[in-house]
């Protein structure tokens, strides 16, 4: 089995605001490999056609075999697969957004979680099986791009999620506080605490900080910054308050994550 990965990205304007892009992603390891995944910001189903991975979820000690379909919520702990043989997935990375909007479920009944999607929506079973008898990732795409459309048709907040996107994900808002978000999306801070629990699954502290750490990731992908202009970028007080926030989302320090990371953003892998 060839090691292979491919990516498509939306092109219309309503897919943006529903998903990231749809990958593949096919390898084979001879010897176990522990593969260390950070929280990332992102949710995703994922369709599993692997030999079998073991998967450990750091914040809720949970340790479960990676069924065929599932759905991964936002994760705000590192979570661990344990892999051997041959890993073959399709995924639909989703806007954080699309949880409730395409199953009407509030975000936070899949945080840290990974949940078979036989408990979430039986359609994504008659998808799993109708991916896997095409081997051509287009093909795979256009079966996915119509199953999410008939979603986005089917779903109660299509006339919403344009406005729900913008509140969210079309500013930099990793320098403002609570109060400077809600008058920014020109609401009240309750209502603002409202929408964030209800379509991101944290509150709005939580928010603005997930959102500091992430712009601190990517940066600590630029090794010619220090660490000193990395928190003054991505919006935080001073080094200290990068490292506290840094750590509490990784179990690392950002040193500890540039020594150990390999060039694959938020992936750290140990043979």
């Amino acid at each position: 089995m060839n090691n292979a990965t491919n990516i498509y990205y939306p092109t219309s304007a309503i897919e943006k605001y529903f998903i990231s892009n749809i990958w593949q992603v096919q390898e084979y390891n001879k010897h176990t490999i522990t593969e260390i995944i950070l929280p990332k910001g992102t949710v995703e189903i994922i369709f599993n056609l692997s030999d079998k991975i073991t998967y450990f979820n750091s914040a809720t000690n949970d340790i479960k075999t990676l069924p065929n379909c599932f759905i991964n919520g936002i994760n705000f702990k590192p979570f661990h697969l344990f892999k051997k043989g041959k890993q073959q997935f399709i995924g639909i990375q989703l806007n954080v957004i699309s949880l409730k909007a395409l199953f009407n479920i509030p975000a936070t009944a899949f945080n840290n979680h990974v949940i078979d999607s036989t408990q979430i929506c039986t359609s994504l079973d008659e998808l799993f099986q109708q991916l896997f008898t095409k081997n051509n990732f287009q093909e795979q795409v256009i079966i996915i791009r119509k199953w999410l459309c008939k979603k986005m048709i089917a779903s109660t907040y299509l006339s919403s999620i344009q406005k729900i996107h913008q509140y969210f994900f079309n500013n930099n808002l990793h320098n403002l506080t609570v109060k400077e978000f809600s008058n920014n999306a020109c609401m009240c801070e309750r209502q603002l605490r409202r929408l964030c629990n209800e379509w991101l699954g944290m509150n709005a502290e939580t928010f603005l900080n997930y959102n500091k750490y992430l712009t601190a990731l990517q940066l600590l992908h630029q090794p010619q910054l220090s660490f000193t202009q990395i928190s003054l970028d991505a919006g935080f007080y001073d080094q200290a308050h990068f490292n506290h926030v840094f750590k509490s989302f990784t179990n690392l320090t950002p040193k500890a994550y540039q020594q150990n990371n390999k060039g694959l953003l938020g992936h750290i892998f140990i043979q």
